[in-house]
């Protein structure tokens, strides 16, 4: 039998072990129920904020994010419809399963006590989202590729719209699906060190939207859509906002990520809304004329 200062001991060095919520420690024949601790290892941010909250913060920040998500990619829709450029449709598709990612993300929560679906829902959710994002970046890609240069650079660049727009899509599911098959049941720590990465990767894909978005509002001196590298530069801050929570479970920089996110679907939204109207006017006072 244990003498109370072992248990106490043990109690404080359970303290700094990376578990959430009761964790049982088997002494002997006796089991000890110790204080709830915050686990680095969360897969929903939503749990860092107070239980008293986190629910109806969920279904808000939720509902705003899909609605501009479905928002924008119908923009992007009627845009591929009128122009009938290939390259567009990966904008529509790729902001449709962004909105599904957040249903995921909303879902996971609601099924946090489900040993199974709360970590199937999260691992979902994060293929789903860095699925969206190659499928955007790959628009960009096709949209910036100029089939006008000759010789070696010509062949070369052959390959790399080849081979690098496969690389792209295929990396969100191929990386999940490798570390679910590596250990077939649901770790939450490697699922945790998973989204790490996925968010890197994230992190890549928006950077390279935005230098391709830049680049092209360069080329064509387009000075009243620079709010759209500013709209990704406000998803790039959203993951690297949840970078920072996986390092420290703060629940600031998850409401800091949540506000990014919601912004700069907002301020895609408001773009995409004004050049259609744009357009719409345009179109009409040529029937007009």
């Amino acid at each position: 039998m244990p003498h109370l200062g072992e248990v106490e001991n043990n109690n404080e060095s359970n303290l700094a072990t990376p578990l959430k919520g009761a964790s049982l420690i088997l002494c002997g024949h006796e089991i000890i129920i110790a204080m709830a601790v915050l686990d680095p290892n969360v897969l929903n941010p939503f749990v860092l904020v107070s239980p008293a909250v986190a629910p109806a913060l969920a279904v808000a920040i939720t509902a705003i994010s899909v609605s501009l998500s479905l928002m924008i990619s119908r923009y992007f829709f009627k845009s591929y419809t009128f122009s009938g450029f290939g390259y567009l449709l990966g904008l529509p598709v790729g902001f449709a399963f962004l909105g599904a990612s957040f249903l995921f993300e909303l879902s996971s929560l609601m099924y946090r006590a489900d040993p199974l679906l709360y970590p199937a829902f999260f691992w979902i959710q994060m293929s789903l989202q860095s699925e969206a994002l190659a499928l955007i970046a790959l628009s960009y890609y096709y949209k910036s590729s100029d089939a006008s240069e000759s010789g070696k650079r010509v062949r070369a660049r052959d390959v790399l719209v080849t081979t690098l727009p496969l690389v792209m899509v295929a990396i969100p599911f191929l990386v999940p699906t490798f570390s679910l098959a590596s250990q077939p049941y649901f770790n939450y720590a490697g699922l945790a060190d998973l989204s790490f990465y996925m968010r890197i990767f994230n992190m890549a894909v928006i950077g390279y939207i935005f230098k391709s978005t830049i680049a092209s509002l360069v080329r064509a001196a387009n000075i009243k859509l620079l709010y759209v590298p500013a709209a990704f530069a406000l998803l790039w801050l959203e993951q690297y906002s949840l970078v920072l929570a996986y390092f420290d479970n703060s629940a600031i920089a998850f409401i800091g990520s949540a506000a990014a996110r919601m912004a700069g679907l907002a301020l895609f939204a408001y773009i995409m809304h004004s050049v259609t109207s744009r357009r719409k006017m345009e179109i009409e006072a040529r029937k007009a004329a």
